[in-house]
């Protein structure tokens, strides 16, 4: 999708973005979710469609730290439990928390434990002490229908930041 196309429904008020009122300590890939996730409720009748998803490492990590995004394997009924959730704010409204379907935590309980979809960058050693910002320019091509989650992950070693998220929201 173009940034055109995200332009034109940011003026319609269907993008939303979400951000971690702090640092957040990823999750491996767990129904036990803690850094990011983004669901999209079963009977919403939206699409979310994913422009960016960024994470800034705060901490260098004590070694190796792969982070990456997972989605869910299959679409459910049963809700996430939404532990710790993140204000959404709606790109329209200039910072109200005017809310869409997507639902974005910071901790959450997930139906089912996702599965990694692909890196976004890694720290390779505790040296690393001004690691880069990891950004998935994704444009589009993750799409979450009704039923679904994405959320950051790590592997090896816990990863400790500043998680983000940017999406609009369509009909099906």
């Amino acid at each position: 999708m173009s940034d055109q196309w995200f332009l034109d429904q940011a003026r319609l008020g269907n993008v939303y973005h979400a951000c971690s009122a702090g640092a957040v300590t990823l999750s491996t890939v767990s129904k036990t979710c803690t850094g990011l996730s983004l669901s999209n409720p079963y009977g919403s009748k939206k699409l979310l469609v994913i422009k960016k998803i960024s994470f800034q490492p705060s901490t260098a990590p004590a070694g190796v730290s792969v982070v990456g995004i997972a989605i869910s394997t299959t679409v459910s009924q049963t809700q996430d439990t939404h532990t710790t959730p993140m204000v959404i704010h709606n790109a329209m409204t200039a910072g109200a928390t005017t809310l869409g379907e997507g639902r974005a935590d910071a901790a959450a309980t997930l139906i089912q434990t996702p599965l990694w979809l692909r890196p976004m960058g890694c720290v390779t050693a505790a040296s690393s002490i001004t690691p880069a910002k990891y950004v998935d320019n994704t444009d589009g091509d993750i799409i979450l229908v009704p039923g679904s989650t994405l959320s950051l992950s790590y592997l090896t070693t816990a990863a400790i930041g500043v998680a983000a998220i940017t999406w609009a929201e369509i009909d099906e």
